[in-house]
Order: structure tokens, then C-alpha cells, then sequence
């Protein structure tokens, strides 16, 4: 919240919110981030996205129609797309797996996955266990590479 707001009081230009599912907060922190001020909100029907996906368009459309806020989103057309053209063409359902929680708890992007899992293996380690010293570390997507030390730390000690 206070970032979406001190984004808003300091930019001055419209600011949009792009939220993860990963720990099944992706609309209300979507919610939140209308309430400090975010214009623009990223949806996706199905909540198709990495990780757990996004915030799900027919649900957002759901919630903000039922608090009452202004919108022109029809919530009908929003739930038969979902439904009848995007969840035929995905190829699994999106869900709060261990792998989406674990990358929700730790803080970290998804595209730390899949090295991850290499790096436990490598390593002989639980990848939760990497995913939270990355995490604890305050590791970005796109430091990747850092997998490898955070693995080799956590198994021989830093």
C-alpha cells in the first residue's frame, strides 16, 4: 500500500499495479492498490500468469462491481472468455501449488524456478530452502546466477 501510494504522490503520472497469486493476495492487493491511488490494474482471465498467476479478471471484475466502485467492465463477458476461450487453451489449471507458495513466501520472481530446482539438485538441497535464502537475501529476477552461491553457502556454509 505505501508503495503504490508514495508512487502515486511522487510521480505524478498515472500509476498501474501488477500483482502475483502466489499467496493468494492478488486481488485484494489489487483492491489495495485502487485504494492508494493506482489508476491502471493488470488482469488476466483465468489469472493465466506464472506461479499462481495474476489477479483474475472475472473475479477483480466480481469484487470491485460488488464494493461499488465505477467501472466499465462487464463481469458476464469477462467470466465467458475465461471460461469458454482461455481455460480450454491453457494447459493446466492455475493453482497455489508448493512451488507458487514458496515463491510467494520467500519474495521471490518465478523465473528463479527452474534454477533453482537444478541448483538442489546439484547441491543435494531442498529448493524451498534456496527460494528463501534468496528471498532473505533480496534477490531480483535476473540474478539468476546468484542460485549458485546462495546453493553453495547454504551447503558448505558462507
Amino acid at each position: 500500500k505505501a508503495r503504490v501510494g508514495l508512487l502515486v504522490e511522487k510521480l505524478g503520472v498515472p500509476v498501474g499495479f501488477h500483482s502475483h497469486n502466489n499467496l493468494g493476495l492478488a486481488v485484494s492487493n489489487s483492491i489495495a492498490a485502487i485504494e492508494y491511488g493506482a489508476e491502471y490494474i493488470d488482469v488476466t482471465c483465468r489469472g493465466l500468469g506464472a506461479g499462481a498467476g495474476n489477479t483474475q479478471a472475472e473475479v477483480f471484475a466480481a469484487v470491485i462491481d460488488r464494493m461499488g466502485l465505477k467501472n466499465n467492465l462487464d463481469l458476464y463477458e469477462y467470466m465467458d472468455l475465461a471460461q469458454d476461450v482461455v481455460a480450454p487453451m491453457m494447459l493446466r489449471e492455475q493453482y497455489i501449488d508448493s512451488a507458487a507458495l514458496t515463491l510467494g513466501y520467500a519474495g521471490v520472481y518465478s523465473s528463479f524456478l527452474l534454477h533453482t530446482y537444478n541448483a538442489a539438485k546439484k547441491f543435494d538441497l531442498n529448493p524451498r530452502d534456496i527460494l528463501v535464502e534468496l528471498g532473505k537475501r533480496r534477490m531480483v529476477g535476473g540474478q539468476e546466477d546468484m542460485i549458485i552461491d546462495v546453493s553453495h553457502a547454504l551447503k558448505y556454509g558462507s
